[in-house]
C-alpha cells in the first residue's frame, strides 16, 4: 500500500513520457516484437467509428502527435512486457468508484496497443449496467455480450470491428441489473476461457464495473490473468483506495494509472 501511494505521489509531480524506442513497444532486454499482420475480418461485423465520437470523447490514442497519446505509447508498453513476460493475455481494467476514468483508459490502451502493429486486442465492456465503450466509438451495435449471456446471439454476432486493424470490440447494449450474477456465472467464466484460447496471439482487456460501488467486478476477477487500477488525481481518496486495493488482495495488481494530473 505504501508503494501505491508512493506511486501516486510520484505521477502528480511528474508526467511519464514515452522512452525511445517504445513506439515500436520494445520487450524485455530490448527484443522488439514481430509485426502482426492485420487480420482479415470475414465473421466480425464491421462498423466504422465515428471520428467525431473521439474528439468528444477525449480519445486520443490514435493522435500521433497528442502528449496523451504518447503517455498510453508508453503504457502499452509496460502492459505489453509485463502481460506477456507471465505469459499472462487477458487485464481487467477498473477502480475504487465512479467517473475516475476507468472506461477512457481502456478505450485508449486497447487503441493504442492496436495501433501498435504488433498486437492483436479484444476490448470487452463488462460494465453491464453502464456500458459506454460502445458509445466511445460512436457506434450503436445491436447486439451485444448481454445477449450472448442470455442466450441470444453467438458471440461471433456480438462481436464488432470498429474499422481499425487488429482492434475488436465486444459491446454490451443496454443495461443489466442482474449483471452481478452474470459476470460470476459459469458461462461468462467459460466465456472468458474461450476467449483466450480463440485467439493466442490476442491481448483481452476488459472494461470493469467500479470496485466499491458494486459487487459484479470481483465476482469476475478470477477469469483475468491482472488487473489495473485507475485512479483520477482529486477524486479517489486515501481511504477508497486502501479499500479497492484490499478487494485486489489475491489478484494480480500490475499497476496504476493516475487520471487528470495537473
Amino acid at each position: 500500500m505504501e508503494q501505491l501511494e508512493k506511486a501516486v505521489a510520484k505521477a502528480r509531480a511528474q508526467r511519464r513520457i514515452a522512452q525511445p524506442g517504445e513506439r515500436r513497444s520494445p520487450g524485455e532486454n530490448g527484443t522488439v516484437f514481430a509485426r502482426a499482420t492485420p487480420p482479415v475480418y470475414r465473421e466480425t461485423p464491421v462498423m466504422p467509428f465515428r471520428p467525431a465520437a473521439f474528439e468528444a470523447n477525449k480519445v486520443v490514442a490514435n493522435r500521433p502527435d497528442h502528449p496523451v497519446a504518447d503517455i498510453y505509447r508508453s503504457l502499452r508498453a509496460r502492459v505489453q512486457q509485463r502481460l506477456l513476460r507471465d505469459n499472462r493475455r487477458s487485464l481487467g481494467i477498473t477502480s475504487p468508484g465512479e467517473g475516475e476514468g476507468k472506461s477512457w483508459t481502456a478505450v485508449n490502451l486497447a487503441l493504442s496497443l492496436a495501433l501498435g502493429e504488433n498486437q492483436t486486442v479484444l476490448l470487452a465492456d463488462l460494465d453491464l449496467r453502464e456500458p459506454v465503450v460502445a458509445r466511445y466509438f460512436g457506434i450503436e451495435p445491436k447486439l451485444g455480450i448481454n445477449d450472448y449471456l442470455q442466450g441470444r446471439a453467438t458471440l461471433p454476432e456480438c462481436m464488432v470491428n470498429p474499422g481499425i486493424d487488429r482492434l475488436v470490440l465486444l459491446p454490451a447494449v443496454g443495461s443489466l441489473g442482474n449483471s452481478a450474477e452474470l459476470l460470476s456465472s459459469p458461462q461468462m467464466s467459460s466465456l472468458a476461457r474461450e476467449l483466450k484460447q480463440r485467439y493466442a496471439d490476442r491481448i483481452i482487456i476488459y472494461d470493469l464495473p467500479p470496485l466499491l460501488t458494486v459487487g459484479d467486478t470481483i465476482g469476475f476477477l478470477p477469469n483475468v490473468d491482472a488487473t489495473l487500477l485507475v485512479l483520477r488525481d482529486g477524486k479517489t481518496h486515501a481511504g477508497e483506495l486502501r479499500r479497492a486495493v484490499e478487494l485486489l488482495a489475491g489478484h494480480e495488481l500490475i499497476g496504476t494509472v493516475l487520471n487528470a494530473v495537473h
